[in-house]
C-alpha cells in the first residue's frame, strides 16, 4: 500500500518506509521521525477505505493522530489546551480496554503533562528536538564517511568547521525571502479577469511573471496544492493553487473549494467550485500549504493538516 501511494510534494521527500514483516517481532515499524510523522497523518487516507468504521484499532490510530497534530500547533488557547487534555486521557483509555496486555511506556506519562508544558512555555513545536536531530545527521554522514575511529570527536570538529567555512564563504548563504522557479513572462491581458483587477490595483506594467513554484520564507507553495484562507460556519475553507503571479508582490490564484469533515477519517473532503479568488501569503489562514489526495473509486479529495487549526 505505502509503495503504490502517490504521495506528493513534501510527503514525497519524506515518505514512509515499507513497514517491515517482522515489526511486531522487532517492536518498531522503522523510519525517521519526518517518514513516521508522514505516515501517521495519511494512514487514514491510505487505508480508512479498507476499515470498518467501528474498528477501535484504526479509531487508537486515529486520536494518535489527532494528538500528534494538537502538539505541533504553533498556537493555542485555553479550549484547546482543554480538548487536548481530553484527548490524552481518550487516547490512554481505549489504548488499555482494546489492547489491555501492551504496558504503557513512560512516553505515555510524559504526554500527560504537556497541557502544563504549554500553559508555562507556549508552544511545544518552539522546542522540539527535530533541529537538533537534522544536525545530527551532518556528523553520523562524517562519521560514515571518514571511517577514521581514533580521536571520532576531533575528526568531527575539524570536518564540521570545514563545512561551515564552506557555506560562509558562499555568496548565497542566506537566502531570499521570495524564491522562484523557472518563471515566464506573461501579458495581465491574458490572465483570468479577476486576476487582471487585482493586479491592476497593484501595478501600472502590462506584464508579471509567472511560475508554478515558489518560496516564500522558506515555504514551498506549488501549483496544484491547497491553502486554508479562512474558517467559515466553524469549517476551515481551503482553496487550491492554479497560478502563482510575481510582481511587486506574491499572488495566488486560488481556486475555491467547498469542504466537510470526515470523522472516519479524520480528514477534510473538499469539492471544487468554479470561483476563483486572489490571496497574498499574509491573507491566509494557515501559510503551510497541502497536499490533497484521492483515491481510485472515490469522487472527492482528502486533505489531511499538519498541524491543529485554531477554528475562530
Amino acid at each position: 500500500m505505502l509503495l503504490q501511494f502517490p504521495f506528493e510534494n513534501a510527503d514525497k521527500v519524506d515518505r514512509p518506509q515499507p513497514i517491515p514483516k517482522n515489526f511486531f517481532r522487532r517492536k518498531t515499524i522503522g523510519g525517521n521521525g519526518h517518514e513516521n510523522l508522514t505516515l501517521i497523518r495519511l494512514l487514514s487516507t491510505i487505508i480508512g477505505m479498507m476499515v470498518p468504521e467501528e474498528d477501535k484499532a484504526l479509531e487508537i490510530l486515529l486520536d494518535l493522530k489527532d494528538l500528534v497534530e494538537l502538539v505541533l500547533s504553533p498556537v493555542f488557547t485555553e479550549d484547546v489546551i482543554q480538548y487536548l487534555s481530553m484527548k490524552i486521557s481518550d487516547h490512554r483509555q481505549l489504548l488499555q480496554e482494546v489492547f489491555p496486555d501492551v504496558k504503557l511506556r513512560p512516553k505515555h506519562h510524559y504526554i500527560e503533562h504537556y497541557p502544563q508544558m504549554i500553559r508555562r512555555f507556549g508552544p511545544l513545536v518552539h522546542f522540539w528536538t527535530i533541529r537538533f536531530e537534522g544536525k545530527h545527521k551532518v556528523f553520523k554522514k562524517i562519521v560514515h564517511d571518514a571511517q577514521n575511529f581514533k580521536n571520532v570527536p576531533k575528526t568531527l570538529a575539524y570536518k564540521h568547521q570545514q563545512l561551515m567555512a564552506y557555506h560562509l564563504s558562499l555568496p548565497n548563504f542566506f537566502k531570499p525571502s521570495v524564491e522562484t522557479f523557472a518563471v515566464k513572462n506573461v501579458f495581465v491581458n491574458t490572465l483570468r479577469p479577476e486576476a487582471q483587477s487585482v493586479i491592476h490595483q497593484i501595478t501600472k506594467s502590462t506584464t508579471v511573471y509567472r511560475t508554478s513554484k515558489i518560496a516564500i520564507d522558506s515555504i514551498y507553495y506549488a501549483t496544484g496544492m491547497f491553502v486554508c484562507t479562512e474558517v467559515k460556519w466553524e469549517l476551515p475553507q481551503f482553496k487550491k493553487i492554479v497560478d502563482i503571479i510575481v510582481n511587486d508582490q506574491v499572488l495566488f490564484d486560488c481556486q475555491n473549494y467547498q469542504s466537510w469533515f470526515r470523522e472516519h477519517f479524520r480528514a477534510y473532503e473538499v469539492t471544487a467550485q468554479e470561483s476563483h479568488e486572489m490571496k497574498t501569503q499574509s491573507e491566509l489562514h494557515d501559510v503551510n500549504p497541502l497536499t490533497a489526495y484521492r483515491k481510485s473509486g472515490q469522487l472527492h479529495h482528502h486533505i489531511t493538516t499538519k498541524h491543529f487549526l485554531i477554528l475562530s
